[in-house]
């Protein structure tokens, strides 16, 4: 339990909360406890107002934490990257009988936009589509998976100093 007998610090909702955020998606995510749905509220609340993110010394110490961050994306899978969000991309192959030397699993499409972003593998070669004033380069890579967005409030939890999961809020 994390409220000391007869004493609670403001350090004993920041465990809480850390606990909380920490909660798998598969179980619910951080209100996926009754017992976190009114910690969850209040942290959401204060930091929608602008308030500071609570801190819990405790997991600190042994680097577990929580840090808000703006992005409307996960980090990609590794070994994956993101994509420059200019550049167009394709999954594909080497392939000599194929349209500009490639095989391809889809249409090329911009690393990013406003609604998805492209992570990326291993680059395997480009090619040029189009004519010679309004040609384009495409980006050819052993692997592309794409991500929605989401809201770009959210939270990336830690353990021991290594990223664990990020929680959109």
């Amino acid at each position: 339990m994390l409220v000391a007998a007869g004493h609670a610090s403001a350090s004993d909702y920041g465990c809480k909360v850390l606990l909380c955020l920490a909660n798998p998606a598969s179980n619910g995510g951080p209100k996926g406890v009754a017992e976190c749905v009114d910690p969850i509220n209040r942290l959401y609340n204060n930091l929608a107002h602008g308030r500071p993110f609570p801190r819990c010394e405790e997991a600190e110490a042994t680097g577990n934490r929580a840090v808000p961050v703006n992005d409307p994306f996960d980090p990609c899978p590794s070994p994956l990257q993101p994509a420059e969000p200019d550049q167009y991309v394709v999954q594909g192959q080497s392939s000599a009988s194929s349209v500009f030397g490639y095989s391809q699993t889809a249409a090329p499409q911009l690393g990013a936009t406003a609604g998805q972003r492209a992570c990326v593998g291993r680059f395997v070669g480009r090619y040029q589509m189009g004519g010679n004033d309004d040609g384009t380069t495409v980006n050819v890579y052993d692997r592309v998976v794409w991500q929605k967005a989401q809201s770009p409030r959210a939270i990336d939890l830690y353990q021991d100093n290594v990223w664990q999961q990020r929680v959109h809020w």
